[in-house]
């Protein structure tokens, strides 16, 4: 029975068809955690079939990820309008499609044993995750009001992310020494075109639940929005290669930050712009503040420590990817502690709390011994590490998704996604300029001393997330106190 705080909700899918509904939903961020899985962890292995195989090389390398999330934190920026204007559904079930077809071609460029054809995949690969991850969460937040319910289906999704991974690297890890790499996206993409079948059976159609005054996309927005973000993100990921004294380089970076400049004047004219400057205020800007460095810390983070134990301490793929086990383990337990603090927790503790954890993870990373035993830092890394991201991630989602309304549900779902996976992206160039410029040589120590140079630049990062979660928390609390003061003063006056 439809009640004042369900009015406007989607029809929930009831029974067995909700359980299918919430798979769908999980599936997206499982889905997308595995593409990343299966190259950042066999990553050596998979460069080998492009003839990259040496230190020298690793700057290239470093594409065969930053592809994949570069498109994801770009695009978007405009999908969850997208699924605003023409139905959640529509855009989750092509995306599923689009995201099936270009991981079977991914796993083709092995035919081609050219980098590049491969790096383009990847990136087109990503759109298909871009389409999904906001209009999934679009879809959660238009179905279920602000409650426990929403709480325990959001941090669902969030606890697919690292099981995501886990599967992701094992699997691809496995199958990269002893068969082929190219099965498991494959495999993948089997997988997602069977779940844009099952999205198309039971996900509530969404298009005539949304405001009709929705109806027009800023493509001139768009054009300026996306545009940026990949020109900025292609200059940080090939300044590593080529130096940022390369003048394409560094006009790429100026162009973009120019495109990016004039994205912020279109959205302030346009009649219906893609991010909506309404629902910014300063606690927002804050979180968003802390999410984007923490998880830029978390993307260099991810990627180094599998390059720390496969190439320092001379683990294969798969043993590597078998110590990350606990802390995907962690990672499913982080979530429902965010679902239990929902309404008990204030939001500047969550992320404050998250980006102890950030810190935390990557200090054990850069402090960590060769020769130490993996229960030591490696181990902690990983499991509090997942905290981080497991905490931040739903947390920043359910604050924003509270604070917007109906029919701008697809705007706060994809503002969180394009930070978070813009910053892994941006995370692994900055990283690759750090270690470009400390790097002399190819010895064993001067590789060493170039992913220590980018693990602590992953701790700093981290320790300035951290820094803008204490600013929050004091802010707030001198509103509170603030607000208590006037009360007090009202009353007096009333006596």
């Amino acid at each position: 029975m439809e009640t004042p705080l369900t009015r406007g909700y989607l029809h929930r899918p009831h029974g067995w068809r909700e359980y299918v509904f919430i798979f769908v939903l999980c599936s997206t961020q499982l889905f997308c955690q595995i593409a990343l899985g299966y190259v950042i962890i066999p990553l050596s292995l998979i460069s080998k079939t492009f003839h990259q195989d040496g230190y020298e090389q690793a700057a290239e390398m470093n594409w065969h990820a930053a592809a994949y999330s570069l498109t994801i934190g770009s695009f978007i920026l405009v999908s969850g309008r997208l699924g605003d204007i023409y139905g959640s559904k529509n855009v989750l079930v092509f995306g599923w499609i689009w995201f099936a077809a270009w991981s079977i071609i991914a796993g083709c460029s092995a035919f081609t044993h050219s980098a590049i054809f491969f790096d383009v995949s990847r990136a087109f690969q990503g759109i298909g995750p871009s389409l999904l991850l906001p209009n999934a969460l679009a879809i959660a937040g238009r179905t279920y009001a602000p409650g426990r319910r929403r709480s325990v289906v959001f941090s669902l999704i969030a606890m697919c992310a690292p099981l995501g991974g886990i599967i992701g690297g094992l699997a691809g890890s496995a199958l990269a020494q002893y068969v082929w790499w190219p099965w498991i996206t494959w495999i993948s993409g089997i997988g997602c075109f069977m779940v844009a079948a099952i999205a198309y059976l039971v996900v509530p159609q969404d298009r005539d639940e949304i405001s009709p005054k929705v109806i027009t996309f800023d493509w001139i927005g768009s054009f300026f929005g996306v545009g940026g973000l990949i020109l900025l993100n292609i200059s940080w990921n090939q300044a590593p290669i080529d130096g940022w004294s390369t003048p394409y380089v560094y006009v790429l970076l100026i162009v973009g930050l120019i495109f990016l400049g004039m994205f912020a004047l279109q959205e302030r004219r346009a009649e219906h712009p893609i991010m909506d400057v309404s629902i910014f205020n300063g606690r927002v800007m804050g979180i968003l503040l802390t999410t984007g460095l923490s998880w830029t810390s978390f993307g260099i983070w991810f990627y180094y420590i599998f390059q720390f134990l496969q190439h320092v301490r001379g683990l294969s793929s798969l043993e590597s990817a078998l110590q990350f086990g606990p802390g995907a383990i962690s990672g499913m337990v982080a979530p429902l502690f965010v679902a239990w603090s929902v309404g008990k927790v204030p939001a500047p503790w969550l992320m404050v709390i998250s980006s102890s954890a950030f810190l935390m993870g990557t200090v054990l990373l850069a402090t960590a011994p060769v020769e130490q035993k993996y229960w030591f830092n490696v181990f902690w890394s990983f499991v509090i590490m997942a905290w981080g991201m497991d905490v931040s991630f739903p947390a920043s989602t359910l604050f924003l998704s509270d604070s917007v309304s109906i029919e701008h549900q697809g705007i706060s779902a994809s503002l969180v996604n394009t930070i978070i996976n813009y910053s892994i992206a941006i995370g692994l160039g900055i990283a690759g300029t750090v270690e470009y410029q400390v790097v002399r040589g190819t010895s064993n120590k001067s590789i060493l001393q170039g992913y220590r140079a980018a693990q602590w630049t992953s701790v700093g990062l981290a320790g300035l997330g951290l820094g803008v979660a204490l600013l929050l928390v004091v802010l707030k609390r001198q509103r509170t106190l603030g607000k208590s003061e006037q009360t007090a003063c009202d009353s007096e006056e009333y006596v």
